[in-house]
């Protein structure tokens, strides 16, 4: 699997509908996929190197409880120590990085509540 595949799969594992920031689907009125979701962005690198990623899940509440249940179900599940993804050629090794998590809203929709949370990704990779 290539490490663009082993970030989509790590994102996925989360029981949202995973999508690289930059090719959110639309419907044909512009609308972002049905609530919740989670973005991500797309970084990948060789041997060593150790990089920063975001993500953020997106639900459509007025309430912060399901987003925050989520981000402790990520926190959790992440743990201390992270977690590792293979793909060809090694492993990538995702980790919380800090801050950790932050809420965030929609200026356009006040119930959509975001959560962007932070990594640092290392690539144990051959190239």
């Amino acid at each position: 699997m290539t490490k663009a595949g082993a970030i989509y799969d790590f994102f996925s594992s989360f029981g949202l509908d995973a999508y690289e920031e930059s090719s959110v689907p639309t419907d044909e009125d512009g609308r972002p996929p049905s609530f919740p979701y989670l973005t991500y962005e797309l970084i990948t690198d060789s041997f060593g190197a150790v990089v920063p990623i975001t993500f953020s899940i997106w639900y459509k509440t007025t309430s912060w409880k399901e987003p925050n249940a989520k981000e402790a179900e990520i926190s959790k599940k992440i743990g201390r120590a992270g977690v590792f993804a293979t793909c060809d050629g090694g492993a990538i090794h995702f980790r919380r990085e800090t801050p950790w998590a932050q809420r965030m809203g929609d200026d356009s929709d006040k119930s959509i509540k975001r959560i962007s949370m932070n990594l640092s990704v290392e690539f144990l990779t051959e190239d």
